[in-house]
């Protein structure tokens, strides 16, 4: 992995910033939130142009992100293409952690930036798929609060094993954990 490599395409993609993109302060402080864990295993929802998978990919052992438009993907996947720990997918989420889920796979770092009315359900399917100690992330939850569905109401239905809070840092951040 060249890390040089890495570092030099997300400042490019920061010059170059469009709307899309995670806010920097945002993945500012889910990069240094994650830092606490031993191993990184991250799976991230909506890739778009590889802009926050590059942030992941500077601290995580591994990245599997997800992205369903083609356009984006192929965007992504050539941004991405110095980051070695990173495994990008094309396809529907929902099967692609299916399948994460069939061959057995477990991730402790979540990162939810997808469709926006699909987050509850994004959020329901990564639980078959999480390490038992993990964090999830979930972006624009203040500016899309009205895009995101069930999504808080979901996040209350399973207030049994899971903590959240919403966080004012870019444009919303929830950020969920294993209730102990």
């Amino acid at each position: 992995m060249d890390i040089e490599a890495i570092k030099k395409t997300i400042e490019e993609l920061e010059k170059t910033r469009v709307q899309q993109n995670i806010q920097r302060e945002t993945i500012e402080f889910i990069v240094a939130s994650i830092d606490f864990f031993d191993e990184k295993k991250v799976l991230e929802i909506g890739t778009f142009n590889g802009y926050s998978a590059l942030w992941f990919a500077t601290v995580a052992d591994e990245v599997v992100t997800v992205e369903a438009a083609e356009e984006a993907f192929n965007e992504a996947k050539k941004n991405l293409e110095f980051a070695k720990n990173v495994g990008i997918v094309f396809g529907n989420v929902f099967d692609v952690i299916a399948k994460l889920k069939e061959e057995g796979r477990k991730f402790n770092i979540v990162f939810i930036d997808g469709k926006k009315s699909e987050y509850a359900d994004y959020l329901e399917s990564v639980l078959d798929v999480l390490d038992d100690n993990f964090m999830i992330f979930a972006d624009n939850t203040i500016s899309h609060k009205d895009m995101i569905g069930g999504f808080f109401e979901n996040l209350k239905r399973h207030d049994d094993i899971l903590e959240w809070k919403e966080m004012n840092i870019g444009k919303g951040l929830v950020v969920i954990k294993k209730k102990f």
